[in-house]
């Protein structure tokens, strides 16, 4: 049996993330219309637009020795103007998307974080900007996962495994879990965000197995905690899990529900409506390992795989799939698909 200790770090108050609305997001704007729920919500109730992704090994032009062999040495044709080129079509995809909360994994530190806010400054102003934003990545990790907010952002928790009775540990991604506070009358409520990216099966199935189960049993932890506050209490969970919703426990007749460990959670892959195959293609397939739960009071409207912008590329089968970067191309964009939720609360 693995010996578990889970290791927390909290950062109190509103000025544990960043808040830069009143920096450089408030200048100059050109605003697509990205978002589509597809459904009607209600009159009078609230929504919110979550969009989640894995922009895959997104490096600065900065060498700090921990990036990906591709982006460093004297054999790497990784330069600054290919960061810029790179940075600009992200950039694109962010005010396309349109998303209100932004979740981005594989971004490799607070540095590219600032370029993409300090890139969207002369694109969105007023409501539309990004007034807030967090990351956070283990030590010595080369990526680590960000969040981009229009709305504020209050206390942030870091919660790491330590579990060295099965061998080394490998490196593992911290779970990052943030408040979004949204207006609800005339008072701001917490919704408790957890942003993950878990082990992937790149050194084997068995072996990431093991891993996820720890990592989900952090989560389970981090979620009965937040639950346990009040009957009002939520949560909002999403990331790149490394793992196909099949491969999660379901609940109810027709797999309705996703269990979290020992916490029922609703999936956007389960929706009614969801047409989306998946979010990453790989040997032909699609796979479902991108998610977006959510936890207590909070109702999926929509979910979808955004399938509908230039991230997006023709096969030579003929399948929409993401146009995966490609550094000595100069082109692309990830290899994942953006999963976007319209959740009402």
């Amino acid at each position: 049996v693995a010996s578990l200790v889970f290791v927390e770090v909290v950062m109190k108050g509103l000025w544990s993330c960043l808040w830069i609305a009143g920096l450089t997001l408030l200048l100059f704007s050109c605003k697509f219309g990205g978002r589509d729920a597809g459904e009607t919500i209600a009159s009078g109730e609230n929504q919110l637009y979550v969009v989640s992704w894995n922009v895959q090994t997104f490096f600065d032009a900065q060498t700090s020795g921990l990036e990906y062999a591709e982006f460093r040495g004297s054999k790497s044709i990784w330069s600054q103007q290919l960061y810029e080129h790179r940075l600009e079509r992200l950039l694109d995809t962010i005010e396309e998307i349109d998303a209100d909360v932004l979740v981005l994994q594989e971004i490799e530190n607070m540095a590219v974080m600032y370029d993409i806010s300090n890139g969207l400054a002369g694109r969105l102003r007023g409501s539309d900007a990004y007034g807030w934003m967090c990351f956070e990545a283990e030590d010595d990790s080369a990526i680590g996962c960000g969040v981009f907010s229009r709305f504020p952002l209050g206390q942030k928790r870091v919660h790491q495994l330590d579990c060295r009775t099965n061998g080394e540990q490998p490196q593992l991604r911290p779970l990052l879990e943030v408040e979004v506070l949204l207006e609800e009358g005339k008072n701001l409520q917490a919704v408790n965000l957890f942003v993950c990216h878990w082990k992937s099966k790149s050194s084997g199935e068995d072996e990431a197995a093991f891993w996820q189960a720890q990592q989900e049993t952090l989560l389970d932890w981090q979620l009965r905690r937040v639950l346990s506050g009040s009957d009002s209490s939520r949560a909002i969970v999403c990331g790149d899990f490394n793992r196909e919703l099949g491969e999660f426990t379901t609940l109810g007749k027709d797999s309705e529900r996703v269990m979290l460990g020992s916490v029922e959670a609703d999936s956007g892959w389960l929706h009614q409506n969801t047409t989306s195959a998946g979010s990453y293609w790989y040997q032909q397939q699609w796979e479902r390992i991108d998610h977006v739960f959510t936890v207590g009071n909070l109702e999926i409207f929509h979910f979808e795989a955004l399938s509908n912008g230039p991230w997006v590329q023709l096969d030579e089968s003929g399948n929409l799939i993401p146009f995966r970067y490609a550094l000595w191309k100069d082109e692309g964009y990830s290899d994942h698909l953006p999963v976007a939720c319209m959740i009402s609360y």
